[in-house]
């Protein structure tokens, strides 16, 4: 294969599938948005997009090019290059146990998206998709998981033109907002824009590694594609964001204090669109549900058919549920922040290790008793 040339298909298959990883319906309920973002008014979300999408670019950039270097047979590995024994350690069982709180602020999704739009007791949303979610799960559909995800890229163009058509619906809306954001309070826990957008990316990253090092390791063949496929991924999803965060904008006055402020905006867009656009939550709140209850379970046992690995989903679901019972906005304000601050410890890592230390590839290979295919 000529390495010299840049392949599209790879690009657009290494960025389309990091994408497909952080698109889910926390981007798309506008909530993630509305605390990490439009909270700040018009220059501190630009500020906070910036940040984050610099720190996305990079850390997609490294992670896929040493995935793609190091061909690791168990990608979780990846931590303990960033970290070393210990904290790599912590960090492989950090994360399934992260993945469950996602779970259940996915539960609690599906609650507020029944109660906000249908007008349904919530818990009837958060039976319905535990439900959905442990069935799959439980009978293993592996394939089934990789199916759904082909959804996010509706998602994705979905939520791209609401916030399009919300901004030329009220441009005025926009111009306001900053003079509105100081008679309203926006639930986040971030006061500074600078915080902000570093711990937007740092969230991110804490359960992403071991993914970007099997995308680098199956799918990126030569340093360009990987470079320009992180690239792609990256800058692609940050764009989605600040076109929602000025949809949300223009509309703050109105959406600053719901669940699914993307919701009622696209239902103020058209009330088809908004019917459209519920049916596509749901069903983003599903395909985000399921692979983060099968990646917890799956650190009990990777045996589907064990009787371990059954419990642990049984489990999962009903702790789901009770976890669930709390606000969609709370968790987001709980959640996040616990996995940024875990995330900025991987990039102090990722730093020491790549420009400090400068760790060799074949050195971290004979450490962990691994060989260079």
């Amino acid at each position: 294969m000529n390495t010299s040339k840049i392949s599209i298909p790879q690009v657009i298959a290494i960025g389309g599938a990091f994408m497909g990883f952080v698109i889910g319906s926390s981007f798309a309920s506008g909530q993630e948005c509305m605390q990490y973002f439009s909270g700040h008014g018009v220059w501190g979300s630009i500020g906070a997009g910036i940040i984050a999408v610099i720190l996305y670019a990079w850390f997609c950039v490294v992670i896929i090019e040493d995935g793609r270097n190091l061909k690791l047979a168990q990608t979780n590995k990846m931590f303990e290059f960033y970290l070393g024994k210990y904290l790599g350690k912590f960090c492989e069982w950090f994360t399934p146990v992260m993945l469950f709180l996602v779970y259940a602020l996915m539960i609690s999704a599906a609650g507020s998206t029944f109660e906000e739009y249908y007008g349904f007791n919530g818990n009837i949303g958060r039976i319905i998709m535990i439900a959905a979610s442990l069935t799959t799960v439980l009978l293993g559909l592996k394939n089934l998981v990789k199916i759904v995800g082909y959804i996010s890229p509706f998602i994705l163009t979905g939520t791209i033109i609401i916030g399009i058509l919300a901004i030329v619906k009220n441009p005025q809306g926009i111009k306001e907002a900053d003079q509105v954001l100081n008679t309203i309070e926006v639930h986040s826990n971030f006061s500074n824009w600078i915080i902000s957008g570093l711990l937007y990316a740092a969230y991110t990253v804490t359960g992403v590694v071991p993914y970007l090092a099997g995308i680098g390791s199956t799918t990126a063949t030569s340093k360009k594609n990987a470079v320009v496929g992180g690239l792609f991924g990256s800058i692609a999803f940050l764009i989605a964001v600040m076109i929602l965060n000025f949809g949300l904008l223009a509309n703050i006055d109105s959406v600053y204090n719901l669940e699914i402020p993307s919701l009622f905006v696209a239902a103020q867009v058209s009330p088809v669109f908004g019917k459209i656009f519920a049916v596509m939550l749901i069903l983003g709140i599903y395909t985000t549900a399921v692979p983060m209850m099968f990646t917890a379970c799956n650190k009990v046992s990777e045996n589907e058919k064990s009787t371990k690995y059954r419990i642990a989903a049984i489990v999962t679901a009903v702790a789901g549920f009770f976890g669930g019972q709390l606000s969609f906005s709370t968790m987001v304000g709980i959640i996040y922040p616990i996995s940024g601050y875990v995330g900025l410890i991987i990039f102090a890592g990722m730093i020491y290790t790549k420009y400090i230390k400068k760790r060799s590839y074949e050195e971290f290979l004979t450490t962990i008793g691994e060989k260079n295919i």
